[in-house]
Parts: C-alpha cells; structure tokens; sequence
C-alpha cells in the first residue's frame, strides 16, 4: 500500500514539475528600459546653457537620465528659457522630451516642441527641433507652423534664432511672418 502511495506522489510531482516547463506558463521575460541603463535618475533639473562662456539661457526638465559617463542626458518636461548675453529673455522652448549632449553641446527634441518668443511675438510649433548650443541656433526638418502679429507661416524645416526675429523655412513655404 505504501509503494502504490508513493507512486501517485510521485507521479503527481513530475506531472507538477513537467507543466512549468510549458512555455505557455512560464514568466515572459521584458526587455530593460531606458530607466535600467542610466547612471542617475535626477529629479528637478535646472541647469545653466552656455558656450564658451556665453550664457545662453537655463534649461529646466523634471527627470533627466544621465547616460555614457554623464556626456548624454535623456530629458522628460523640458523647458528652455533663452536669453540674451546681458541676461533678458529672449524666447522659450518646451517639449515633451528630448536628448541633451555636453560634448557636442546639442539639445534634440522629440514631439511637439513650441518656441515662444518673449519679444517678437512670433511663435512656432512643429516636431523635432535641435537647439546648437555653441552656434545659438534653432533647426528643425519637420513640418511646422509659426504665428505672430496676425501672420502665419508654415513649411518643413527651418532655421532660426532663439528670440525668433529671423526665421528661414526650408521647403514646402506658404505665407510669412514679416510685415
């Protein structure tokens, strides 16, 4: 009686141990994110943007993720305050997210990114924007629109200043923006 016991034990086990090898039960394995890699999760950015000396304006986001020995930095609810050398607000960008690298130094945007300038009352909206640092010059690829004192312009890709007084559209240009 004991070894018909020990059988239905035993066979109950393996039946047991078998099913967890089906693939249909076991634990799906997820791939790392973006968050796994960092070297840092910081909360509350504020950080200075300048070249060569120059002060170019404050970049603030609410999580930056720093990556590659702290030269990249990945950014979530950025805004980019622009000012003039003697420190007067020249425009600003916000975004969704975004890329920041020091050693190029490069902010590229994803999403919708706005510009508003505080002095022209000009104002553009489109999708990824790039911000050189050390040239002080917004470019863009993508389709846009930019409004201000009644005008519309729209076309893909520009170029332009951080206080939006100059602006040049790449292709696919209709209306303007000058008087």
């Amino acid at each position: 009686m004991k070894y018909g016991l020990s059988v239905a034990v035993l066979f109950v086990l393996g039946n047991f141990v078998a099913a967890c090898d089906d693939p249909a039960t076991t634990a799906e394995v997820t791939t790392g994110t973006l968050r796994d890699s960092a070297e840092q999760v910081i909360y509350g950015v504020r950080a200075v943007v300048a070249h060569s000396g120059l002060r170019r304006g404050e970049l603030t986001a609410d999580t930056a993720l720093s990556l590659d020995a702290a030269t990249r930095f990945e950014l979530r609810g950025i805004r980019v305050q622009f000012t003039s050398t003697l420190g007067r607000p020249l425009g600003l960008l916000t975004t969704r997210e975004g890329t920041f690298w020091l050693n190029t130094p490069l902010l590229e945007t994803r999403g919708t990114a706005t510009i508003a300038s505080d002095t022209s009352g000009r104002r553009i909206s489109g999708g990824w924007v790039r911000y050189d640092v050390s040239a002080n010059r917004l470019v863009s690829d993508s389709p846009f629109v930019g409004t201000g004192q009644g005008r519309r312009l729209s076309g893909v890709g520009f170029t332009a200043d951080p206080g939006l007084f100059t602006i040049k559209c790449a292709k696919q240009c209709s209306g303007s923006l000058t008087p």
